[in-house]
């Protein structure tokens, strides 16, 4: 099976995706948009379904749009989907709370800077993320393993995981509260290829300036235009 994912240069919606995919050992290639389809997204986006990105290509002439449902579709083939009617419910749920936490969070810290980045920042660190974080510990300490349903990891770890690696990257210690979240980030980065994943992909630099991925030896801007400037 061949298997494209087409996005832009940001750590955003294809995180949980990539990860689910080296976990399973299944080759796939990542294609910024601009490389992909040989023209700016703003020039592509109008022949794009729904305008919208990433989208999954598999065997050259089959499309899926939608992040949530790119990852829902790979949890089969990545064998990260339980097979138990109720715990597929609860994963989903799971899934459907982590996803919550992608706005502000990723944009925040793939695309903004100065003023925009340190009131966001803020906002997220004082306001917003408090009450997602106590509910994740909650579960987590009710969870009967390593992960949020025993020690299986499913499709609801990985997004889970990528939203706190970001958290993090606001604030390193704003996990000093969470032992059972520290618990789960140690033993998540322990499974099959995902040191090896975290340790290939792009550095983010520069944050909240003028945010940039380093991209074989090369400062590219985050976002969807690779001449962006800032």
């Amino acid at each position: 099976m061949d298997l494209k994912l087409i996005y832009g240069n940001m750590r955003a919606l294809c995180e949980a995706p990539q990860m689910m995919l080296y976990y399973a050992d299944i080759p796939y290639e990542y294609k910024m948009v601009w490389d992909h389809y040989g023209s700016s997204w703003a020039e592509v986006k109008k022949d794009i379904i729904f305008n919208r990105l990433p989208i999954l290509i598999i065997n050259e002439d089959r499309y899926i749009w939608q992040s949530n449902t790119i990852i829902r579709y790979l949890s089969n083939l990545t064998k990260t989907k339980p097979s138990d009617e109720f715990q597929l419910a609860y994963c989903d749920a799971v899934f459907e709370s982590t996803h919550e936490m992608f706005s502000p969070l990723n944009p925040t810290i793939n695309m903004t800077f100065g003023e925009k980045y340190n009131s966001n920042k803020k906002k997220l660190l004082e306001d917003i993320l408090p009450n997602s974080l106590n509910n994740f510990e909650k579960l987590l300490q009710n969870s009967s393993g390593n992960f949020f349903i025993g020690n299986d990891p499913y499709y609801c770890d990985f997004n889970a995981y990528h939203h706190f690696s970001m958290c993090l990257i606001l604030d390193k210690n704003i996990f000093s509260n969470f032992p059972n979240i520290n618990k789960f980030i140690n033993n998540f980065e322990e499974l099959n290829n995902i040191k090896k994943y975290l340790d290939i992909r792009p550095e983010l630099v520069e944050l909240g300036e003028s945010p940039h991925f380093i991209i074989d030896g090369k400062k590219i801007p985050t976002g969807l235009n690779p001449n962006k400037k800032y």
